[in-house]
């Protein structure tokens, strides 16, 4: 995780989720080292599967994957910047291919080790490495671009 580096975030970022998605569970490192998305507001939140999941930046996929809890996209978006997408109920993309900020990547599902089956999109942004470089996006996220329609 990272810690006490300034973060230059850079422009051309955009909601991985389409519509008025908020963010429903906070960046809590080590257990957590992203934020959930959803709709709705504190306590009362949903999502359809199949939801569009969106590149959050312009960029090269480098994997996109069936794993143990969901299908995953990893986008690699340049030096420093990469950003990972799980709990996907379809992918529609592959590796290697490239991407706009807001092309469709997949469509939003559930965690499978989740009895409670929550559909939601648990999304990271990797700040100079992979996954122990997490960095939370929230603080900066009002101010991307939102897609209302995919």
């Amino acid at each position: 995780m990272l810690t006490k580096k300034a973060i230059a975030w850079g422009t051309g970022w955009h909601w991985p989720v389409t519509g008025q998605a908020v963010v429903s569970q906070e960046f809590r490192p080590p257990s957590h080292m992203g934020v959930d998305i959803m709709f709705g507001r504190p306590g009362h939140y949903s999502a359809e599967e199949g939801t569009a999941i969106l590149a959050a930046r312009d960029g090269v996929v480098r994997s996109a994957a069936e794993g143990r809890r969901g299908h995953n996209v990893v986008i690699d978006h340049g030096p420093p910047w990469a950003t990972f997408y799980q709990h996907l109920s379809s992918l529609a993309v592959k590796a290697g291919d490239v991407v706009k900020a807001g092309d469709v990547i997949g469509g939003m599902g559930a965690d499978p080790t989740d009895p409670e089956g929550l559909v939601h999109l648990h999304f990271e942004t990797w700040y100079e490495g992979g996954p122990q470089a997490a960095v939370d996006p929230a603080p900066v996220m009002d101010g991307w671009v939102r897609s209302i329609h995919s």
